[in-house]
């Protein structure tokens, strides 16, 4: 069961009293359609949060189907409530009614997952270099065949570390997802693995929820029953270290078609695993190691003859091996004075040739910049083969000062260009993806190999104590040196601390505790660390508590408790004035914790997801330093309270009414900073899923339920929309001027927005401009990137009069569902200004004629508004690729003469009995075949 439908209300349907009591039974129902439409929402808003959330999740088109019918259930409610102000009251249909509502009600319950993945290509094609060396290349040809051979189930490619099986492996995964008919999964094992976390891996596969089974083996039992049904998956488990018990997961082998290949440094590994056909992966010989070294100092590093002997020489030093050549390359990129070459020769130990250690350690060296080495240094601190977010890892330079700047902007500017440098040099691998999943975020990685040699390093000075396997103990007390510098414990199960145990580390400036099922934490467990600048406490969603003597570390610069949803109180914070980072997000802290108002210098404050509903007044006006800050979702943002954070970068909040966030608005529009924000202006309680990012990556603004026009005015409130919005989603607002864009007010032109409009009744038109207006010179004006309009009662129209050019040249996506009143979609005038629509949808629209008009609504003299054509009766639309048409009765036609659409791909067609003709044309042949094509 999806875990979001277990959040919302369980709703239950009021019955009725008796079949004569009408008017009861009217209210009744009356009640039970406002349950249903508040879950609309609720459901509604977390499917759109989830498409959002994923670019390959699509809603289900069961929850799209009951959406179409709660709409309708309204629309009867209301044609019911009109025959009663006639004197009509029909029983009968009062009750039918009502058990539909009860249906719909008991139907949500049980969508499960609200949307669905689209798996056309389930997995996407993995970074890795190009293969220009005769080894790679017979390697691959030779792998490729195997895979050929039915009888062969099973590869293991060996080899030392970094001597490229991965890279290898990459590449048979991308020629694999060329091909069809085979599905192929990368699953990253890794030395410290578990069962359960590779189940999980492998889960995600073939699409399995195991999240509500603990025993391991009925999840392998799962695991094998939906294995038997796929066919022709190849599964490649990179970076083995000891046999795995493939009957632990699933045994994919013994079901038909089902492919496996492994990466590993032991051919032992190979041999215990059962492997059909093996492959060493060996050095590359003297000729086939210049040509990486070569390719791998890149088209600028221009060598001239005096300098090529000495680069071979430093290639030879490496041995063959490719990370060791890819690495050294990288560190010489754009050095093309002899003098330096011959120097870094110099510098390299004769005795590196036998130690790949030495040879990335020279690299290393070489950075010469200490902050790059201490950035480089700070990523071992995650596990093994993890996928870092970029952002996050910024995130953690800027807790730990390593970078620095005048805004938040500038500081991730900053430590983008040092990630940037560091994958430049071959230190940090440029990925896709999170942790071990496979969310489609910028991240980094660092080669198991190099992650060693940091770790050799960081032995020593700066000195790092990182956990390496899981455990139920912290280590030991004696094993905390007196000298650390930073410790990392992530993803470790630690579940408690001795009661006694007191590390002596006066040093120590970073501790990173994050994931590790910690339930307690020790009164003495903070007592000798005094130099404590970092606090990541994160996802221990067992901790309840937290030690008193937290409110003493006034060293602390960052302090994170993100997601311990179990914690129920925090200690006074009033003494920790160096305070610059502070993440409350979706904590169970019901209060926020005394001495709040005294952290003067935080920069970062998350309190979202927290469940309180007020915020006390004195304590934002005091923190005017802040750059980012997230509210709790019921905690009404008043305006006067954020009027002092001038330095506001990244916000997330809500206004209970419009006056306050316009208020919010007119204070933000006398600063120039540029900001992120996503606000909502609404006074319901309603479940907002929040994807937990540590950025706000949009600029959006929402409104729902509310009234424009305050105290029985008779001009409606504008709204003040803020500098460069993205999106725009007004629901269920009323007192607004019959043209929706009138009702805002602008100082700037807004470009590229997305807007979605949901039941507005007062809106007739979405841009009506008369005649006396000229908007071609309206330097204030919506641009519009894509446009949804569902549910207005009165609409007449989308779009009236001389409108600017620029309003619609942007336009890529329109959507219309539920507009009754509409009978003709836009005029044939605005389509010229149409070149960018890819997508066009309309459903459910009972009055619909014409999708192009041949004149436009009101118009005296249809040829005014005809497009310019060659030829009167030919229509383009050039990049239209998909068009929806569903449950229209009364669309008689699309456009009158040909519709010229060279990119269409889709075209569907569904409920439509009056529509004879299909104008499309493609190349000049009519009604091309299409890709999909329903009818």
């Amino acid at each position: 069961m999806d875990t979001f439908t277990n959040k919302v209300v369980d709703f239950g349907v009021n019955k009725f009293k008796s079949i004569s009591d009408f008017n009861d039974n009217l209210e009744t129902l009356e009640r039970n359609v406002k349950l249903l439409s508040d879950k609309v929402f609720d459901v509604k808003t977390e499917v759109e949060n989830r498409e959002r959330s994923g670019k390959n999740k699509k809603r289900k088109r069961e929850v799209e189907s009951w959406f179409g019918e709660v709409i309708k259930i309204e629309e009867e409610l209301r044609a019911l409530k009109e025959e009663v102000t006639r004197g009509k009251k029909n029983g009968g249909a009062l009750e039918k009614m009502n058990e539909r509502v009860g249906e719909l009600l008991e139907q949500s319950k049980h969508f499960g997952s609200l949307v669905h993945d689209m798996y056309e290509r389930e997995e996407c094609p993995l970074l890795a270099p190009q293969v220009h060396e005769e080894t790679s290349k017979q390697n691959l040809e030779l792998m490729w065949t195997w895979l050929q051979d039915d009888n062969v189930s099973s590869i293991g490619i060996y080899g030392m570390g970094g001597v490229g099986k991965t890279t290898l492996a990459k590449h048979i995964h991308n020629c694999l997802l060329e091909e069809t008919h085979y599905q192929v999964h990368w699953v990253t094992v890794s030395q410290e693995f578990s069962i359960k976390r590779l189940q999980d891996d492998l889960a995600k596969i073939v699409h399995l929820d195991l999240s509500n089974e603990e025993d391991e083996h009925r999840r392998a039992a799962k695991l094998n029953q939906a294995f038997k049904e796929r066919k022709n998956i190849v599964i490649i488990l990179d970076d083995v270290w000891d046999r795995l018990c493939l009957e632990k997961l699933g045994d994919p082998l013994i079901v038909e078609g089902c492919r496996l290949i492994l990466t590993t440094r032991s051919y032992e590994v190979c041999q215990r695993m059962g492997c059909k056909k093996l492959l060493e992966v060996k050095k590359l010989n003297t000729d086939d190691a210049w040509e990486l070294f070569r390719k791998s100092l890149g088209f600028e590093t221009v060598l001239c003859p005096d300098i090529e002997p000495v680069a071979k020489s430093m290639a030879g030093r490496c041995k063959g091996l490719p990370l060791g050549l890819v690495t050294l390359a990288g560190s010489m990129r754009g050095v093309t004075d002899i003098r330096e070459w011959k120097n870094a020769l110099k510098q390299f130990p004769d005795d590196m040739e036998s130690d790949v250690f030495k040879v990335l350690q020279y690299s290393y060296d070489r950075l010469k910049d200490t902050n790059l080495q201490e950035f480089f240094l700070y990523c071992a601190l995650y596990p093994e083969d993890y996928r870092i977010d970029r952002d996050e890892l910024i995130g953690r330079f800027i807790m730990e000062g390593l970078v620095k700047g005048n805004s938040r902007e500038e500081e991730f500017n900053q430590g983008h260009t040092i990630l940037n440098k560091l994958v430049k040099l071959c230190l940090l691998e440029a990925t896709d993806g999170v942790g071990y999943t496979s969310m489609r975020k910028e991240a980094v990685k660092m080669h198991d190999i190099l992650r060693e040699m940091a770790l050799r390093i960081t032995n020593v000075k700066p000195r790092y104590m990182i956990r390496d396997g899981i455990g139920s103990q912290v280590r030991e007390e004696q094993d905390w040196a007196f000298d650390l510098d930073k410790v990392s414990c992530i993803f470790s199960s630690l579940r408690g601390i001795p009661d006694d145990m007191a590390p002596n580390c006066p040093t120590l400036s970073t501790l990173l505790l994050l994931s590790c099922s910690l339930r307690w934490i020790p009164e003495s467990f903070f007592q000798y660390m005094n130099n404590l600048q970092v606090l990541d406490l994160s996802f221990n969603r067992e901790l309840m508590d937290l030690p008193s003597c937290i409110s003493n570390m006034g060293s602390l610069r960052a302090f994170s408790l993100r997601e311990c949803k179990k914690l129920r109180s925090i200690p006074p914070l009033g003494k920790l004035k160096n305070l610059k980072v502070l993440d409350l997000y979706d904590t169970g802290i019901k209060e926020l914790p005394q001495g709040m108002e005294n952290l003067v210098k935080l920069k970062f404050l998350d309190m979202d997801g927290i469940d309180f509903d007020e915020l006390p007044k004195e304590i934002l006006p005091k923190l005017s330093q802040l750059q980012y800050l997230k509210l709790p979702q019921h905690v009404n943002a008043r305006g006067e309270d954020l009027a002092s954070l001038e330095l506001l970068e990244e916000f997330k909040g809500r206004f209970y009414d419009l006056h306050d966030f316009n208020k919010f608005m007119s204070n933000r529009r006398n600063y120039e900073r540029d900001w992120w924000y996503d606000i909502k202006v609404w006074q319901r309680d309603s479940f907002d899923y929040d994807s937990g990012n540590h950025r706000v990556e949009q600029r959006k603004v929402s409104l729902r339920s509310l009234s424009l026009k305050e105290d029985g005015g008779e001009a409606p409130t504008s709204i003040i929309l803020p500098h460069c919005i993205q999106i725009l989603h007004i629901d269920d607002c009323h007192g607004m001027s019959s043209c929706l864009v009138d009702n805002f007010l602008l100082r700037t032109t807004l470009r590229g927005l997305s807007c979605k409009f949901e039941r507005c009744d007062d809106i007739e038109w979405i841009v009506n401009m008369p005649s006396e207006r000229n908007t071609t010179r309206d330097p204030h004006c919506i641009c519009f990137h894509s446009l949804t309009v569902s549910c207005f009662r009165n609409l007449v129209g989308l779009f009236k009069g001389k409108i600017a050019s620029h309003t619609l040249s942007c336009l890529t996506e329109l959507h219309i569902d539920n507009c009754h009143e509409m009978k003709k979609l836009f005029p044939r005038s605005i389509l010229q200004d149409l070149e960018n629509l890819k997508k066009l949808e309309v459903r459910w629209c009972n009055e619909m004629e014409e999708i192009i008009a041949t004149e436009e609504e009101g118009s005296s003299n249809p040829q005014q508004h005809l497009i310019t054509s060659t030829t009167s009766d030919i229509l383009i639309l050039p990049k239209l690729r998909e068009l929806y048409l569903e449950d229209l009765p009364k669309l008689k036609r699309i456009c009158e003469g040909k519709l010229i659409c060279d990119s269409l791909e889709s075209l569907t067609c569904l409920y439509c009995p009056n529509l004879k003709r299909l104008p499309f044309y493609t190349n000049g042949h009519p009604f091309p075949a299409l890709r999909e094509n329903r009818s």
